[in-house]
């Protein structure tokens, strides 16, 4: 139902993960010549009371800000939208328990998903598109629902849902499927359109307010891909480092493009900035403006500094 790509143990080979409907989710680690199927082993074939639940949309993406990819996905109602926390060492430990994200998300049913800073503060926040796979209600299940915000709490705290406040009540509630992702106005927050059936798509501009700095990062592949598919992009502040990758595997029947969004919260510029493209080289920046989209072409040179990745 949903297939989302990310390096997950850094070993510079693009790895995936699929998840599937009333079975066991697939975790395909690349080894470079060939696939190997590592769900259980990793620990994210099944969430954490090992029964089967429908998978449907999913992001692979780092929203602990360890450099490492995580990986979310939205399921049915009662069924939960498991978290799985890297763990750095070729494993995943499930915390959607003890993050808040059960008890947030257990009334709701989700088929599109997307980790992206939706208020700038520097941490991934959790966006869902709201709608039971059902076509006639059954008790306690309305096939109509509404979108739903996550708000990642940073170190502390717990996930949360927001609903009417994020607006998304002004709007009927629908069966929502596909959603895809990109700052249309330009402002630096990033919006979402939404696609239901039976029903116009819908368009959501992100007015959240008090938002901080950000940075986009529109990559220029030459020895590698054209678009950097797969780069791995660290920004450092004076409030910390996080880490994203360039991908369009977001989500449900749906996909998202570049540029790579981060959000800064109150820095008003990045100390650094180092991208490790899908060829090995590692181009760094220093001290960039915020509150911009930065164009970066890959170096044609085959010089790889000492990677500004290890931890």
């Amino acid at each position: 139902m949903g297939v989302a790509m990310a390096d997950y143990d850094l070993d510079g080979r693009p790895d995936l993960f699929v998840t599937n409907d009333a079975s066991y989710n697939s975790l395909f680690h690349n080894l470079g010549n060939k696939f190997e199927e590592v769900a259980l082993e990793a620990g994210v074939a099944l969430p954490e009371d090992g029964s089967f639940i429908s998978g449907m949309g999913t992001d692979f993406r780092d929203f602990n800000n360890d450099g490492y990819p995580d990986i979310v996905f939205a399921a049915l109602v009662s069924q939960t939208f498991p978290l799985f926390q890297n763990s750095g060492k070729g494993s995943f430990r499930e915390i959607t328990t003890e993050s808040g994200m059960h008890e947030a998300s257990l009334p709701m049913s989700g088929y599109g998903v997307g980790l992206y800073d939706l208020d700038n503060d520097g941490w991934k926040d959790l966006f869902v598109s709201g709608g039971h796979v059902q076509s006639v209600a059954l008790p306690g299940q309305p096939i109509d629902q509404y979108n739903a915000v996550f708000r990642n709490p940073g170190r502390e705290g717990k996930w949360t849902a927001i609903i009417e406040k994020a607006g998304f009540t002004a709007s009927p509630a629908a069966r929502h499927r596909g959603c895809a992702f990109g700052d249309l106005d330009g402002d630096g927050r990033v919006d979402v359109v939404v696609s239901a059936i039976g029903r116009e798509s819908e368009i959501w501009m992100n007015r959240s307010p008090s938002s901080g700095h950000w940075l986009d990062v529109a990559l220029h592949g030459t020895k590698s891909n054209r678009d950097g598919i797969g780069a791995r992009i660290k920004v450092v502040t004076k409030s910390g480092v996080q880490y994203n990758h360039m991908t369009t595997s977001v989500g449900y029947a749906s996909s998202s493009d570049g540029p790579v969004h981060f959000g800064l919260g109150a820095d008003s510029h990045a100390e650094e900035i180092a991208i490790r493209w899908p060829s090995g080289v590692v181009q760094t920046l220093r001290r960039v403006d915020a509150d911009r989209v930065i164009q970066v072409t890959e170096p044609k040179s085959n010089a790889k500094p000492e990677s500004p990745f290890h931890h």
